[in-house]
């Protein structure tokens, strides 16, 4: 068992979903009700109602909560952090502050800086589709090449576009094709009409002389040396395996294999490391190392370095650095997407952009719009920023019933309980679309099916 690395470990979902062993990372194990919540894979909550450890529950401050959001809206990971993992970031840094304080934590996050050895204009066009910026030398080299053309040949445009072959004169091809060894020892180049394209591309083919054979011979006959016979054995009794192994000389096997998962693992960390947070989501991990906590890993999925992130309209190509958007600010549109950017050293941004095609798929959201659905219950798509949505107030009569200052009154089926399941808007599920402008993929006119129990 390998000793405990750290005092103080937060777990996120991702450590019991990958079955690290926490007890032997850390002696202090933390999470929240949420994380646990979260799971709803059957083998996973099996293993937690029987933990070989003792896990703690708790629950991160007001403050800590708003800090970890701000920061995370400078960072640019804000929306893709849910709020179990912005309250997993905070618990977090509460421990932190609890046990080390915050002297080596940073307030802002760093700004990334790419330093390039030649130096730009910030205006120069740089890899516009359709255009091609041909460099400065290979214009100099292009424009010193003149072609001369005879009078009496035809106009052929490709030879008039492609770059000029260098004329192959018997010479290259004769120092090109294979020689061959005559019985007076002269070698003989292989005859220009007899040119085979495969023996002028491929490599030569290395000629064994009777000296190399000879040296072979002799190395042969120095393998019959009694010497060189009892140097070998002392070898193999060298490498030959000891039978004292038990663990069946490094072949991995059920009894050792969690051995060798904890050598080969990446969450290993100092010895100094007082409090960690053991995840495996990306933007969590980015909002750590921005803010100087520690991040633990299961199986190596650590990120390599920090990034910064900004929204950028792929319909008008304007960027914002407020995380928080959903709609472009200067067309309107729900065209914003996060690109990674870096600093050069001239002042200017550089973004860097995804090259997997599926980034800006379109696939569920080409579909005609519903009918507008009017009430106090109408549940439209979000389609622009100041878009009006009803209030749903409660009625009179309702006011009437829920009183929250009456001794009587049960949080369970009040509408202003955490978990709402009992009430009308749970029921019709009215506030799920509601909860924010994101891409919406359900297509209203698609066909829904129903599950009807057959007789």
């Amino acid at each position: 068992m390998a000793p405990t690395l750290v005092e103080h470990v937060v777990a996120d979902a991702g450590a019991f979903l990958k079955r690290a062993p926490l007890q032997e990372i850390g002696a202090n194990i933390y999470t929240l009700r949420d994380v646990v919540d979260e799971i709803r894979d059957k083998e996973t909550r099996r293993s937690l109602a029987v933990l070989p450890y003792q896990l703690h529950f708790r629950e991160p401050h007001p403050e800590h909560v708003r800090h970890v959001t701000e920061f995370s809206k400078k960072t640019g990971d804000y929306p893709s952090l849910s709020a179990t993992d912005i309250r997993v970031l905070a618990l977090t840094y509460q421990l932190q502050l609890e046990h080390e304080g915050a002297e080596h934590l940073r307030e802002e996050p760093l700004l990334q800086v790419n330093i390039q050895s030649t130096p730009r204009h910030p205006e120069t066009p740089v890899n516009v589709p359709g255009f091609h910026f041909p460099s400065k030398k290979a214009t100099e080299a292009s424009n010193t090449q003149t072609h001369d053309h005879k009078d009496g040949e035809s106009f052929n445009s490709f030879q008039f576009w492609r770059e000029p072959v260098a004329p192959l004169d018997n010479d290259l091809l004769a120092s090109l094709g294979p020689e061959e060894e005559s019985h007076d020892g002269r070698s003989e180049a292989a005859d220009g009409e007899h040119f085979n394209s495969f023996q002028f591309w491929r490599e030569p083919t290395p000629i064994i002389s009777d000296e190399l054979l000879a040296l072979l011979d002799e190395g042969g006959a120095s393998r019959s040396d009694p010497s060189a016979e009892d140097r070998s054995d002392d070898e193999d009794k060298e490498n030959e395996p000891e039978e004292e192994e038990p663990d069946g000389g490094g072949w991995i096997t059920p009894s050792n294999i969690r051995q060798v998962k904890m050598e080969s693992a990446d969450w290993t960390a100092p010895a100094d490391v007082t409090v960690g947070c053991l995840t495996t989501d990306f933007a969590m991990q980015n909002v750590l190392i921005q803010m100087g906590l520690h991040v633990l890993s299961v199986g190596g999925m650590v990120i390599r370095q920090a990034r910064n992130y900004i929204l950028r309209c792929h319909a008008c190509f304007r960027t914002t650095s407020s995380m928080a958007k959903v709609f472009c600010p200067h067309c309107g549109n729900r065209t914003m997407k996060k690109v990674a950017v870096t600093l050069n050293d001239d002042g200017t941004t550089k973004m860097h952009f995804s090259r997997n095609p599926k980034v800006l798929n379109s696939r569920g959201l080409r579909h005609s719009l519903p009918l507008p659905q009017g009430g106090k219950h109408g549940d439209n798509p979000h389609l622009v920023e100041d878009q009006r949505f009803p209030q749903q107030r409660l009625s009179r009569k309702a006011r009437q019933k829920t009183d929250v200052f009456d001794p009587d009154y049960v949080a369970g089926s009040s509408p202003f309980s955490q978990n709402d399941v009992y009430s009308r808007a749970a029921n019709l599920q009215i506030r799920d679309g509601q909860c924010g402008g994101g891409r919406r993929r359900a297509n209203p006119n698609a066909a829904r099916k129903k599950f009807v129990k057959k007789k």
